[in-house]
């Protein structure tokens, strides 16, 4: 801790910074989890409850998720329109408060022994506030934006890290995101991968300071994204030769 002695402002925007845990009714255990490792790391949080998305009626979930077979190669399944929807309701949460920046978690991390330090370093940052930073996940190739004094990179690329487990949002950041956002086309975290659409440019560090705590999908009530039977096969071919050709060249024409 002796960088917070040392920097005691920095310290008080990582108190001050909002953080949003999105858990499950009835995930007592994982909030439990979560919650300890956030009291360890001198992190507090607020709780939003998650939206379960096999409790919404199939005519709403049809409503609000059909299938765009241009946008996805399979239907959303009820989690990953569950989860979706967490989401949405933390961005809206933000743009309500007029949050300048909050963290959104999901309840399956694993925090490192520097996530304080490394989230501290983002937010001492000089300059324009990027739109959405992810604290999870990693990419092959990508450009370093900038490199932190900690050796921490700040990288950018054609695609984001998968998953939405840690992200860092700004209130422009959000608002960008719910102004392009009516139907739910994909996967929240592949919809953020298609930043072209959504006006978001995303960010993310490396090496990442938060690790996914649930790997293997044992706990997750989102659903097997692997297709069994080979037209969903093929479709899912399709959807990813032509997602690396348009981030490909959208990346390049940044």
């Amino acid at each position: 801790m002796a960088d917070d002695v040392a920097n005691p402002g920095g310290l008080d925007l990582v108190r001050a910074l909002p953080v949003l845990l999105i858990n499950l009714d009835g995930s007592a255990e994982r909030l439990k989890k979560a919650s300890s490792q956030l009291a360890a790391a001198g992190i507090s949080f607020e709780r939003l409850p998650a939206v379960d998305g096999r409790l919404l009626p199939e005519s709403e979930r049809s409503r609000i998720a059909p299938w765009d077979r241009k946008a996805f190669f399979k239907p959303l399944s009820p989690g990953e329109i569950g989860c979706y929807l967490s989401h949405l309701a933390a961005l809206e949460r933000i743009v309500k408060e007029g949050w300048p920046r909050a963290l959104v978690l999901e309840d399956d991390f694993i925090l490192t022994p520097e996530f304080p330090a490394r989230l501290r370093e983002m937010l001492e940052q000089p300059g324009a506030v990027p739109p959405l930073v992810k604290f999870e996940g990693a990419c092959h190739g990508g450009k370093v934006e900038r490199i932190l004094p900690s050796g921490m990179r700040i990288m950018i690329n054609r695609r984001a890290p998968s998953r939405t487990i840690a992200q860092l949002w700004s209130l422009a950041g959000a608002r960008t995101f719910l102004a392009n956002t009516s139907l739910l086309r994909r996967p929240v975290d592949v919809e953020i991968k298609h930043w072209w659409e959504t006006g978001v440019e995303v960010r993310y560090v490396s090496p990442a300071p938060i690790k996914d705590g649930d790997a293997t999908g044992v706990g997750s009530t989102i659903g097997a994204r692997n297709p069994s039977d080979l037209a969903s096969r093929f479709r899912k071919a399709q959807y990813r030769l032509g997602f690396f050709f348009e981030s490909t060249w959208r990346h390049l024409r940044r």
